[in-house]
């Protein structure tokens, strides 16, 4: 019997690493013009912008900079972080339900739990729900939680150390969090406290050692964004105002609101499906009965047989995108929680004040990852459903853990049913990525994007667009580093393929209500020698994107100032799918340039 359990188990962690590869690899291919352009223009240059509410530019800058400004390397390297901190976030959760581990004297060994923490990190994978892997504030949130989640855990260590090194753990996942998006930062840290206070690991010194830890990472962090705290303060009071320019919905007064959920009928189909497979094997590894635990890890080893085919590319099975996938480790933990019903060991096991605050802590994050969106708060938080799958580890490694029987393979059913959730959410990500026109996989067209010839796997139109837009600028004397602004407001990519900056914001995003105002405030905080050397990009049919005229506070005159010299006709994912684009380049002498931008200012009411 054990033969079986420890083959499907085996089964399962070859699956895990394989999905991670199959990961890693589909980083080189696919590009969003829009979000992503956005992210990589913050990180290239985060030193150009004066107002953000959101610092994951300076975080992960020093990264960009390493890999050679490499963005697939740039991608993967964000791939196995979160990967990472999910490895440990989980060792740490297996590690507090062992056995003997509140003993001082006991050393039970970790590496015993390296393979079960591996296999259930893969569920941070589901991450990848929309298909942007380049570093963001999101990516930054995530991995903040995870690493405030570790050290939450390890406050109630045995080793006075471990204990120590645990709220210093927190301060730091809660520094990194508020560089992420501060409001998240304020809900985790009262989340921290109402768990530690819960499980009665509270301490004074502990509280002093996070914040002062958090306290001295975010002076570090004002020093070296902008040499000043009162600078830095400065600088996230006008990100805010900026945003509320923006009137797209991410106000104060927004932030806490219940969403609600609507599962198309395939989800619910897939849903039921993964709730009956994950309580029937749970229940069938908890039997007495050797022929039955059998048939569970049969299943298991079948379902990692599946992960393993579509990783590889031997199957790929036709799959839709729809909102709300991530939800399906719900389906998981209730699934544990039923299961947990049926036997009284489990139940009593369940009544633990220990277990009962760790399940509620991880099934609270996803929507500590979520606040602060003008998105469906369910939808969002779906995507951190890491830790739902958390949850459900502890609930079923508690009853083994309390009889001394805490095996690798014990988790094989749960971790098995997370596996197929996971790479049915990265499949149907990567077959449907968002704002592009195809699959990743028939993303083949090597496209030089960026500076220093660096070049990713895109589609053709998007391969054909960037070619198209950089031999016009080149053609024209466009120097790499020159500043472009993006009057289409959808395509901060294509100033990032240039080689170009984006001035006064990563995005001068169109289409919403105060877009023209955001863009005026975000350009006021431009020296006028940065937009006398200004490029444009312009999409005149869309009916979205800026007006030539709203340059004119600054003492421009398109028509006038600028040559157009070129057009490119592409499509896209989304309306207007396909459209065509013009760039102008800046023909007025520079010092005339310069000088009526700061007539134009100074004649401001």
């Amino acid at each position: 019997m054990k033969v079986f359990e420890a083959a499907a188990f085996c089964a399962s962690l070859a699956a895990s690493f394989c999905l991670l590869i199959w990961v890693l690899l589909l980083c080189r291919h696919g590009i969003d013009l829009t979000d992503e352009g956005f992210y990589l223009n913050w990180i290239a240059a985060p030193q150009e912008y004066r107002a953000s509410i959101s610092q994951f530019g300076f975080v992960y800058h020093p990264l960009y900079r390493l890999v050679g400004q490499n963005v697939i390397l740039l991608r993967q390297a964000n791939v196995l972080i979160i990967f990472f901190c999910a490895f440990l976030v989980a060792l740490a959760t297996l590690h507090t339900l062992r056995p003997g581990r509140s003993e001082p004297g006991s050393n039970l060994p970790v590496r015993g739990l390296f393979a079960p923490a591996f296999l259930t990190a893969s569920g941070a994978l589901a991450f990848l729900d929309l298909w942007l892997p380049t570093p963001n504030y999101n990516s930054l949130a995530f991995t903040s939680l995870m690493i405030a989640s570790i050290g939450a855990i390890l406050s109630g260590a045995a080793s006075p150390r471990l204990r120590f090194g645990g709220w210093f753990i927190i301060g730091a996942g809660g520094a990194l969090a508020f560089l992420a998006k501060p409001p998240g930062a304020v809900l985790l840290g009262t989340l921290v406290m109402a768990y530690t206070t819960a499980v009665g690991r509270f301490s004074i010194r502990g509280l002093l050692v996070s914040c002062l830890t958090a306290l001295l990472i975010l002076i570090f962090a004002a020093l070296a964004i902008d040499g000043s705290v009162s600078a830095f303060v400065a600088r996230i009071e006008h990100g805010f105002e900026l945003s509320t320019l923006m009137a797209a919905g991410q106000s104060l007064g927004n932030l806490f609101h219940l969403d609600h959920f609507n599962l198309s009928q395939e989800q619910h189909v897939n849903f039921q499906r993964l709730l009956v497979l994950a309580f029937v094997m749970s229940v069938l590894t908890a039997s007495a009965r050797p022929a039955l635990r059998i048939v569970s890890a049969i299943i298991a080893a079948i379902a990692s047989a599946i992960v393993v085919s579509v990783s590889l590319g031997w199957m790929n099975p036709t799959i839709s995108y729809e909102p709300f996938q991530p939800l399906m480790f719900c389906a998981i933990l209730f699934a544990t929680i039923v299961a947990a019903l049926f036997f009284s060991p489990w139940r009593r096991a369940l009544l633990s004040r220990e277990i009962l605050a760790t399940t509620v802590f991880f099934i609270a994050m996803p929507y500590v990852y979520a606040l602060g969106t003008n998105n469906n708060y369910w939808q969002q938080g779906a995507r951190a459903g890491f830790f739902w799958l958390l949850a459900g580890v502890v609930l079923k490694s508690a009853p083994a853990a309390k009889e001394g029987a805490l095996a690798r393979w014990h988790l094989t059913p749960i971790l098995a049913a997370a596996l197929l959730a996971t790479t049915g959410i990265v499949l149907a990500s990567a077959e449907h990525p968002y704002r592009q026109t195809a699959a990743l996989r028939m993303q083949t067209t090597a496209t030089e994007f960026g500076t220093g010839g660096r070049q990713l796997l895109a589609s053709a139109e998007v391969g054909a667009y960037v070619r198209s837009l950089k031999t016009i600028a080149v053609d024209n004397g466009f120097a790499p580093g020159s500043p472009v602004i993006d009057l289409s407001g959808v395509s901060p990519g294509a100033v990032y393929s240039l080689g170009g900056k984006a001035p006064g914001a990563a995005w001068l995003s169109a289409g919403y209500p105060g877009s023209s105002n955001f863009l005026k405030a975000a350009l006021a905080d431009v020296d006028c020698a940065q937009l006398a050397a200004s490029w444009l990009l312009t999409e005149p049919a869309s009916p979205d994107s800026f007006p030539l005229d709203v340059l004119s506070p600054f003492g421009i005159d398109v028509l006038r100032d600028y040559e157009d010299v070129g057009a490119v006709q592409a499509v896209r994912a989304f309306a207007p799918v396909k459209f065509e684009q013009r760039l102008y380049k800046p023909v007025r002498d520079v010092k005339d340039a310069i000088e009526a931008c700061e007539r134009a200012r100074m004649a401001k009411p």
